[in-house]
This record gives C-alpha cells, structure tokens and sequence, in this order.
C-alpha cells in the first residue's frame, strides 16, 4: 500500500503520462482476504487509480501441483502480473530489508552458492523492487504519517513458514545473543556478492554462447571443459533461461545435475521440482518442462529411434498372418500404415529403411508389437545374440522411448527393427544375396506415415 501511494505521487507529479495499475491477487487462503481485497480497491478508487483482482484457489492449487502453500502462492501472483504486462512495463513489488534478509538466511541453509547469497535483485527482468533498502518499521511509520491504511496478514505469524521461523525466532535470538543486527549483515553480504556474480555471470554467459545450439541444447564434451566452478554456473544460467527462475532446485539437485553432465554414463534425465527436467541425451544436454521430455503423443519415424507409437498404444499386438495380402491398413489413430504382400518379381523389390523382405516359414507366429522382457535380437550375420536392452543402449536410442518402438518378433526372438536391423530376411540387395535360397515364397512388409481418413484401423 505504501508503495502503491509513492509510484502515484511520482506519476501524477512528474510522468502524468505513465500508466499506473494495481493488481491484486486473492489466494483464497484467509477469511479476511476478502476484507483485503475492498481495502485495495477503495484505496485504488479514492486515489483514481486503476484496479484488477483475480482469485486463486492456492490450497487447491498447491495440492494439484504438489508445492507449498508459499511457492504455489508466489507463482500464481507472479503469473497473474505477467499476463497484465505488455513489452516494457515493470513489475514493482514491495519486498523490504528484512524480506531480503530472511531470504539470504534461507538460501544459505538450503546450501547455496553465490547466487543465493545475493537474495532478491533490485531488478530482475520486468520485476523492480523499490523498497528493498528500508526496513518494515520505516515503511510502517511511513504508511501513520500519510493516512496509508493497510492490513496485517496472520499467516505472517505462523512460524511453522521457514520464513515466519527466520523472522521471529532465528533472527531475534542472533540479536539479543551477540548484540549484533542479522538484517544488516546479511543485507550488506547480499549487496557485496551481487557485484561480483554479476562479473562471474558475464563470464559464464559468454562461454554458453559459444556452445549452446538453437534447440538449446550443449554438448556434454565442451561441458567437461569448463572448470567446475564456472560449469555450476553456466548450467544454472541455462536453466534460467529455460524455466525464468530456479528457486525450488535445491543443492542436492545441482549436485545430480552435475554428476549427470561429468560422469562417464551415455545418457540419462533427472526430474526436478515443479515438473522440469534436466536431460542428457546422445551427447547433449538440455533443460526442459516434462511435457516437453515425454511427448506421450510423438509417434512416427524417427531417424534415430525408428517406429515410435503413442504411448497409449505401446501395448498393441498385430499378427502378421492376419493382415490382407496386397491392402494398405492402419495401426491404430492412423499414424502408420501397413502392407503385406507376396513379392513374385524381383522388380517389385523397393529397398528402404522402413521395408523388410522375409521367407514364408516367419509369417506364422510373428507379430508386431513394441519391446517386451526377455526380447533377444541376433543381427543377420552374427554369430550370437544379446539382449534388445543392450542392443537399443549401443544404438543410443534413448531409454525413454525405447518401450514405444515398433519391432517384428516370434516370442521373444526379435526378427526385425524397422530402421535399424533384421535377423532374418533382407532389406538391402547386400544382405539379399547372403540369403541361401530366394525360391521359396517371400513377403513384403513395409511401413509408412499414415494418412487420416483412409482404411479403418486393425483391431
């Protein structure tokens, strides 16, 4: 309210042409919020200042999304101030001394590094936080002066919060028993690490530069380059760029993040807080939401994974010996086509990635299906077999995709994987020739992307 009053006093005196507005969020949590909210409003109507509330379930919406009442609160104020901006306007909040304090004191026992150490930033992005070098007391004894009304928030004294802790136990106990004030060392500390990060920081984002590609992925070898000090700080700029903020990745998280990026392993994904991902995948490594890592709907061919089906259909079994010889089908949501024929020329022999050509003998008892347990693979001309786990981990599909792959089996002997390989049959004129007899009967198989609204799908 306080500062609501200063920004009107400096728009009408000195930039009458600047556009004030209130926004107020009702987090649905207290029974007097709705007193709150008229005292904001009349406030704002006796002031002639613009006005805009929008009403949060936040208990419900911390339940959902599984977070703390105090992390599900600030996203949903800070999503609704984002929507209200347009390209160059500012958010300004009210955050004081002892807010950055307290913050400071948090992030050091959460195990932080500099970053932390600088709490809140005068500005950050859109966000300004004016207030951020007086104390509660002078803002209060500012708002008895001016007639600034205002009201308390009791949550604010359940110190069962890690804040509330920080404000009404931790620092007054540091107070009376070493005669020193907490709010102003930390403060202090806070302003003298936030020059020098800045320096680290502009250091940190050159080097990513020069590494990360437009998808926003870097290569794990020009990681391991960079000196582990500066690589923290480099994997935490990206994920600022990816996510806005990191606040809820704790150093337990950084400390697998890092593991993840310099250990000899080919790839692998961390889930994060707040449903984000860190992911290290064929030699890349990237930051992303969940949806994004887990696209359940991706399906088709792709160059370095094959056949993926949907998620939803990864369970789906075809048996080769019922589809109609020489007709195009669907498998299921129509996202591939299939079709069976017998091959009586040569000449109808088309070579493709996605084409296999096999003897009479495999079409009982083969089907198409996605990897199971136990599934063997022995590529033709091989003199042994090895598990399909290990085969897929040599090809580095990734791990994540690996049961949405589409293959050819008899039981658990695997006789093809589209893309990649077969064991018996051909799918080039090379391995063609290295099948002893080409007298019996031969079939063709061959997948393609489908197109909706054609044939109905198997069942």
């Amino acid at each position: 309210m306080a500062l609501l009053f200063v920004l009107h006093e400096i728009v009408r005196k000195e930039y009458p042409d600047t556009e004030l507005l209130a926004a107020h969020v009702h987090h649905g949590i207290r029974a007097e919020a709705n007193q709150d909210e008229k005292t904001v409003r009349d406030f704002c109507e006796k002031l002639e200042i613009a006005y805009t509330c929008t009403h949060v379930d936040v208990p419900e919406l911390a339940k959902k999304e599984k977070k703390s009442l105090e992390s599900a609160g600030r996203e949903a104020r800070y999503a609704f101030f984002a929507s209200l901006c347009q390209e160059g306007d500012r958010i300004a909040v009210a955050h004081h001394m002892e807010d950055q304090a307290e913050s400071v004191a948090m992030h050091i026992f959460r195990g932080c590094g500099m970053e932390g150490l600088v709490g809140m930033q005068r500005q950050n992005g859109a966000i300004i936080r004016p207030f951020l070098g007086l104390h509660k007391a002078e803002i209060l004894a500012f708002c008895e002066r001016h007639n600034i009304p205002y009201c308390q928030d009791r949550t604010n004294e359940d110190a069962t919060y890690d804040r509330n802790y920080w404000r009404q136990v931790l620092f007054p106990s540091i107070q009376n028993g070493t005669d020193r004030d907490p709010i102003s060392a930390l403060t202090q500390l806070a302003s003298r690490i936030e020059e020098e990060n800045q320096y680290l920081d502009t250091l940190a984002e050159s080097q990513l530069a020069d590494i990360v590609n437009e998808a926003g992925e870097v290569s794990v070898l020009k990681l391991k380059d960079i000196p582990r000090p500066m690589l923290r700080r480099c994997l935490r700029l990206l994920a600022v760029r990816t996510f806005g903020d990191v606040v809820d990745i704790t150093s337990t998280h950084w400390g697998q993040i890092l593991a993840l990026v310099q250990e000899e392993t080919r790839e692998g994904y961390l889930c994060l807080p707040g449903g984000r991902i860190a992911r290290r995948e064929q030699g890349q490594f990237s930051f992303s939401t969940s949806e994004e890592a887990f696209d359940v709907n991706a399906c088709g061919f792709q160059p370095t994974c094959g056949w993926l089906v949907p998620e939803s259909e990864q369970t789906r079994i075809i048996e080769l010996a019922t589809l109609p010889i020489g007709e195009t089908v669907n498998f299921s949501q129509r996202f591939l086509q299939i079709r069976l024929r017998s091959i009586e020329k040569d000449c109808h022999v088309v070579y493709n990635g996605s084409t296999w050509f096999f003897p009479q003998l495999c079409l009982e008892g083969a089907v198409l299906r996605t990897r199971r347990e136990g599934d063997r693979f022995r590529r033709a001309g091989s003199s042994c077999s090895k598990e399909l786990r290990r085969y897929m981990s040599e090809l580095h599909i990734p791990a994540r995709l690996r049961d949405r792959i589409l293959l050819v089996a008899v039981g658990n002997e695997v006789l093809w994987i589209p893309g990649f390989a077969h064991a018996v049959g051909y799918t080039d004129e090379h391995s063609r020739n290295k099948c002893e007899s080409q007298e019996e009967c031969w079939y063709e198989l061959s997948l393609s992307e489908g197109i909706l609204g054609t044939d109905e799908d198997i069942t």
